[in-house]
């Protein structure tokens, strides 16, 4: 029976919080949005300085083709490697110096990160409604040996 209460609950507290977050997070997706394009102007300070963040941002831009949060212009003067397009041979090309759509990635980053949750939006979604098809009656099952025991 005690095996019976503490899943009944475990499961019981993981469907409130998994459909609380669920609204919270729909709810407040701007303040969201507008939060992150903030966090990421004051990180930009960072770059160079703290490693995590210099190895954040530089990941970031390799990995989603962007520089900067609104566009390279927001690095000033110091536009990272990680901005620069790959050459062919796999090597980047000077964009510190000659700035071209050929040489430096134009999109931001906050748009290419908006852009790619949008995409992954509708997998998570639909992630969290089938844990919650599983889990409710899972937690109703339990609820229910917990009465007949």
């Amino acid at each position: 029976m005690p095996y019976v209460l503490g899943y009944f609950l475990l499961s019981f507290l993981a469907v409130v919080v998994l459909g609380v977050g669920s609204v919270l997070g729909y709810a407040f997706r701007e303040r969201i949005a507008l939060g992150l394009q903030d966090q990421m102007y004051q990180s930009l300070d960072m770059y160079g300085r703290r490693r995590l963040t210099t190895v954040s941002w530089d990941m970031t831009q390799e990995d989603l083709h962007c520089c900067g949060v609104e566009d390279y212009r927001d690095w000033s003067e110091r536009i990272p490697d990680s901005c620069c397009m790959d050459d062919y041979g796999a090597r980047k090309r000077p964009c510190q110096q000659l700035q071209t759509s050929l040489t430096i990635y134009r999109m931001g980053c906050y748009e290419a990160i908006t852009q790619a949750l949008v995409r992954n939006s509708l997998l998570l979604g639909g992630a969290s409604m089938l844990l919650l098809l599983v889990m409710v009656p899972a937690t109703v099952m339990a609820y229910y040996m917990l009465t007949i025991i």
